[in-house]
């Protein structure tokens, strides 16, 4: 049952992200945000605090920093191929960054037309984006509730999913230093959390 729960946290934020897409599409200004997401402006490519920016994000997306990637893959059975496994998660977190920067620069190109102003003048990052202006344009959506009810759900999923591969390192952790605790798994759990 646990199997259950791992797929359903990490397959709900791509069907809340779907949702969002299909409904966003629909709406005035979505498309100015689409096309400010797809042309960018080629001369910040010679900054380096964007690199910066970019290469942090993909390493805090990951939890490389923490170890969790390592840890999980120790799980796996000896002959598993352990590159392709890499190249899949590499390539998939990737993948879900630009899918959902669809959805990101869509709303943004939304709340700009309503407000009458540029795309870029809506731009937020950080928790001003998810706290601030997804709340904004979830407000202004047929069924509003719904929609946040979805939206916040997801973020919650997300940090839950996120919190567990961190955690899961500590708990090996406790486990390799002290072995007789793994019979009590559970406790080491509850206590830790």
């Amino acid at each position: 049952s646990y199997g259950k729960v791992v797929y359903f946290t990490t397959l709900f934020p791509y069907v809340v992200l779907t949702i969002l897409l299909g409904y966003g599409a629909t709406q005035e200004g979505f498309k100015e945000g689409v096309e400010y997401y797809v042309k960018p402006d080629l001369d910040k490519l010679q900054d380096l605090q964007v690199w910066n920016n970019a290469a942090g994000q993909i390493f805090f997306s990951l939890g490389v920093a923490q170890g969790s990637q390592l840890l999980l893959s120790s799980y796996n059975v000896f002959n598993s191929n352990c590159h392709r496994d890499a190249l899949f998660i590499g390539l998939g977190n990737s993948l879900t960054s630009i899918y959902a920067g669809f959805v990101v620069f869509g709303t943004l190109g939304i709340i700009a037309a309503r407000k009458g102003i540029d795309v870029k003048d809506a731009v937020a990052s950080g928790p001003g984006l998810a706290f601030v202006v997804y709340p904004e344009a979830l407000a202004v959506m047929d069924v509003a509730p719904l929609f946040s009810f979805l939206f916040f759900l997801m973020l919650i999923l997300l940090a839950i999913s996120s919190v567990c591969g961190s955690w899961e390192s500590l708990v090996a952790l406790i486990f390799d230093d002290f072995p007789n605790l793994r019979s009590k798994r559970v406790y080491v759990m509850v206590i830790t959390c």
